[in-house]
């Protein structure tokens, strides 16, 4: 009689701890995958960095350097280029403008600039 209450002690103690690494197990999983996401966005949103200062660089070095081509912008108006997270934005006489960063619609970087005069 003493043996199966001991079995049964020792059966529902064993239960309740493989229970317990189960969830411990779900809890770090999902870390690990909230932190895989956030390196992902954060390698993104560094690429764009460092896209945005390329495109700055090459435009003050030689303003009339094709972006399009160069780059893979897509020419959306007159004054206005984009690829990916990065807009490019030229003012009415395409001397200034700004290089835009934005993620999920919301404004990340802006870099201003400043052309040779043509």
């Amino acid at each position: 009689m003493k043996t199966k209450v001991h079995s049964f002690a020792f059966l529902m103690e064993i239960i309740i701890v493989i229970l317990f690494f189960a969830a411990s197990t779900t809890v770090c999983a999902s870390f690990i995958v909230k932190a895989k996401n956030k390196q992902v966005q954060t390698t993104q949103l560094q690429n764009d960095m460092l896209k945005a200062q390329s495109i700055v660089e090459t435009l003050q070095a030689d303003y009339q350097s094709d972006i399009e081509e160069i780059f893979g912008l897509k020419k959306v108006n007159e004054n206005y280029y984009q690829g990916g997270n990065v807009i490019v934005e030229f003012e009415d006489d395409f001397l200034s403008g700004k290089v835009i960063i934005k993620s999920d619609n919301q404004l990340i970087s802006e870099l201003p600039f400043v052309l040779k005069g043509k």
